[in-house]
């Protein structure tokens, strides 16, 4: 695909097109949320999109998931959705799986995506992606509708139960009834979070509520409390319990590694660009890696960026 394609997007200050090229998204339902999310997602390029759903295409959709078509009717949604994305971007990488997330889901298939995309309608679906964002620190974009009303949140450790408690589930679409485009608003609000957090993470606003009603034609922002950072230094074996840990050493003249790992120059440390997944930063002894952690934490809001406790010097 031509660079011209993003030109456009790739000037906005902050903004790494490149980042956002080797991202992954999973979206979790592709009806009137996870559809504009994906469809947004892969226009402004994102790399990979794995689309769960197992609903097929109904009459009753068609009015708020403008994409399906009267002759899609019956298809399941994940296909005809990557038939449409694959003619809008024959590069993107897609991974179908007409299926109900769960837990295992998530620990075997979520595990590989950047982010998360809550595009489900139901509060039992929205409590597991919660619990198990948690466990594997994996980020979300939280998105729900009704009637009017639309709210859209990206949740880095902000747990959702914790906030607003396993709560009752609420009439869906159908029962409730919904303004078609409402949908489209909020799903495409998802997908602009989740491009910012891989191309501009350190712009995104994370844990903020941000709540439309188009009735009334009101708009109101929350702070949402986050849990507190875990350690800052962890041992190897710690580390070890990480999903696929990214690893930068900051050691000027040094042996190399037992592992991969990227240099980088201690001294311009807010230039660098980090990948979404968890982030060890190693020195020679464990100081300077600890201070460049914690600045790097309190600078971009992220509690998966580590030191290396006692450095280099232990792994010899």
């Amino acid at each position: 695909m031509s660079d011209k394609k993003y030109i456009v997007q790739s000037r906005l200050p902050g903004w790494d097109q490149r980042s956002l090229e080797r991202g992954t998204a999973l979206v979790i339902g592709v009806g009137g949320l996870g559809l504009p999310a994906a469809l947004y997602l892969a226009a402004m390029g994102i790399g990979a999109l794995i689309l769960a759903d197992p609903d097929t295409v109904a009459e009753e959709n068609l009015h708020r998931q403008p994409l399906y078509t009267p002759h899609d009717i019956g298809r399941p949604k994940v296909e005809v959705l990557a038939d449409h994305l694959s003619r809008l971007r024959p590069d993107i990488r897609l991974s179908l799986y007409p299926l109900w997330v769960e837990e295992r889901f998530l620990r075997e298939i979520g595990i590989e995506a950047d982010i998360w995309i809550d595009g489900t309608d139901n509060l039992e679906s929205r409590l597991c992606i919660d619990k198990m964002a948690q466990e594997l620190r994996k980020p979300w974009v939280y998105g729900a509708i009704f009637q009017w009303e639309g709210q859209v949140g990206l949740l880095e450790r902000a747990s959702y139960q914790e906030i607003f408690g396993t709560g009752l589930e609420a009439p869906s679409c159908t029962e409730a009834g919904v303004i078609g485009a409402l949908p489209g608003i909020i799903g495409s609000w998802q997908a602009a979070l989740a491009a910012q957090y891989l191309a501009d993470p350190w712009g995104v606003p994370r844990n903020r509520l941000f709540r439309v009603d188009l009735r009334r034609g009101e708009s109101h922002t929350f702070w949402l409390p986050a849990s507190p950072l875990p350690a800052l230094d962890l041992t190897s074996a710690e580390v070890r319990c990480l999903p696929n840990p990214y690893w930068i050493d900051v050691r000027e003249e040094a042996t190399p590694l037992p592992f991969p790992a990227e240099k980088k120059s201690p001294y311009i440390w807010e230039e660098w660009t980090l990948p979404a997944q968890p982030v060890i930063i190693i020195c020679e002894t464990g100081n300077r890696s600890r201070q460049i952690a914690y600045a790097l934490r309190r600078r971009t809001g992220r509690g998966d960026i580590y030191s290396l406790r006692g450095g280099a010097a232990l792994l010899r």
